[in-house]
């Protein structure tokens, strides 16, 4: 398709492409510009309906890419304030962003359901706003803010969401426009409104999520896409106090974490970590990622031998090297009710906040105005944490539930089934002395293979019978 043209990006805005596995022998690339181009190629070469193809896919996408260069040249005819850019994602596997100079910096998953906004918005019936990811070193003003909706056909009482469509909003554009809507003309009352960086009141605009899309007071706009228990503690904790917020935690297991550091008063550099002989009779030890990390790195180290010279610090590689298996936790934060307006007092104590929470109509926003964080610092400044961290619970009561950190370590016992489900009719397996044979020598190989450890094994190194392997 013409439209799908690197050469013609500034016509019809940048495109990606979904990696997907539209024809057998068109090889699939991490870089989708590259993947873009091959795709172009091959169709070309081969046209859409070859043998190897997947013939819907491919048709989706080009049907995709026609309709979506249309979308284009309406977007050209306008220019509204405070939007850095649009977009369209469809479920073919097409998505433009317009102009092509915001493409260039989108970061978005090529692959439309692998990207957030897009599930998001194809799950809601509403504007959702995403905030950008909160990154130190990255300008929170050139990032912008997406804002997106499904699109919505209804053909014969059949609801479809064929795309998502969008705009990636200017930050300081948004909060200007924000902040006027909110001034009250010809005010004489203490608070008349949103000023910026007015020091008795603090206005932001949280999402779904808990993260900071807006304020009024420049420190907290650099702090854009920041999840707001990190920004302001206190405030966040009363918004799941009083249930605007409520959370899920979930751990994952199979984690790596750094170890505790040790002093450097103490031994020498080493540039591998050395396991003790403790380390190495403990079965456990070789289950951990940072065995087999130095498996590997002593194989690389033994086959390419210099390979490992160009590592600078030898603390940093003895860092890499000695990362070990730990249990981390993660809080997703959401709305618990459809309740639309919250308000409390934040008690610290020796002084006190107050607050108005307010869910903002057909968005998954939440706007707040409460007496400035500066105005009463004398409460706990501890952080709420939303992003993965290491899984260390307070001491758990009978009231509150078992550690889930403690029973990982402990992993309870999975018991099989009573009985065998020997007499299934879905079941074309048939039992005769043939099977009965098989059943013997799959055992045998089995005890062979596995030893003490294998089911088929019993208590003082006899094997089974073939009664007691069926009862199993």
């Amino acid at each position: 398709s013409e439209t799908l043209q690197q050469e013609n990006f500034e016509e019809y805005g940048y495109t990606f492409i979904a990696p997907r596995e539209y024809c057998k022998d068109l090889k699939l690339s991490e870089n989708n510009t590259q993947f873009l181009m091959d795709f172009n190629e091959y169709i070309d070469r081969k046209t859409p309906n070859n043998p190897t193809c997947n013939v819907t896919l491919v048709n989706r996408l080009l049907l995709d890419a026609g309709l979506t260069s249309d979308l284009v040249s309406i977007w050209k005819e306008q220019s509204p304030k405070g939007v850095l850019a649009r977009f369209v994602a469809t479920d073919g596997g097409i998505t433009r962003v317009y102009p092509k100079s915001a493409g260039e910096f989108w970061t978005e998953n090529a692959e439309t359901y692998e990207s957030s906004f897009y599930k998001r918005s194809l799950d809601n019936d509403i504007y959702i706003f995403t905030a950008p990811f909160f990154n130190k070193s990255v300008d929170v003003f050139d990032s912008g803010i997406l804002a997106s909706r499904a699109v919505e056909l209804n053909i014969e009482g059949v609801k479809l969401k064929p795309a998502v469509v969008g705009v990636k909003l200017n930050v300081t554009a948004w909060m200007m426009s924000f902040m006027n809507a909110t001034m009250k003309i010809n005010c004489k009352d203490e608070i008349c409104g949103c000023v910026k960086n007015d020091k008795h009141v603090d206005c932001v605009i949280l999402d779904d999520g808990g993260f900071l899309l807006m304020s009024n007071q420049d420190e907290y706009v650099a702090q854009t896409g920041r999840f707001f228990g990190e920004v302001d503690p206190i405030l966040m904790i009363n918004l799941v106090n009083t249930s605007l917020y409520s959370f899920n935690k979930t751990y994952d297991y199979q984690s790596v974490c750094n170890p505790e550091r040790e002093s450097k008063a103490a031994a020498g550099l080493r540039s591998v970590y050395v396991p003790t002989v403790a380390d190495i009779l403990n079965i456990g030890w070789w289950a951990t990622a940072a065995a087999w990390s130095i498996l590997q790195q002593l194989f690389v180290s033994f086959t390419f031998p210099g390979f490992l010279e160009a590592a600078d610090p030898e603390e940093e590689l003895s860092e890499v090297l000695s990362k070990e298996s730990c249990i981390t936790e993660q809080t997703q934060y959401f709305f618990e009710s459809n309740e639309k307006s919250f308000s409390g007092v934040l008690d610290c104590g020796n002084c006190s906040r107050m607050y108005l929470a307010e869910k903002l109509l057909n968005t998954n926003l939440v706007f707040l105005i409460t007496d400035a964080k500066g105005t009463c610092l004398s409460c706990d400044p501890k952080p709420l944490i939303q992003a993965e961290q290491l899984c260390i619970l307070p001491r758990r009561t009978s009231a509150t539930g078992p550690d889930p950190c403690k029973l990982a370590e402990n992993p309870r016992y999975r018991k099989g089934p009573d009985v065998c489900f020997d007499n299934d009719v879905n079941s074309c397996f048939l039992w005769n002395e043939s099977s009965e044979r098989q059943m013997r020598f799959l055992a045998l190989r089995g005890a062979e293979q596995i030893g003490p450890r294998s089911p088929f094994w019993r208590a003082g190194g006899q094997l089974s019978s073939t009664e007691d392997i069926a009862s199993r």
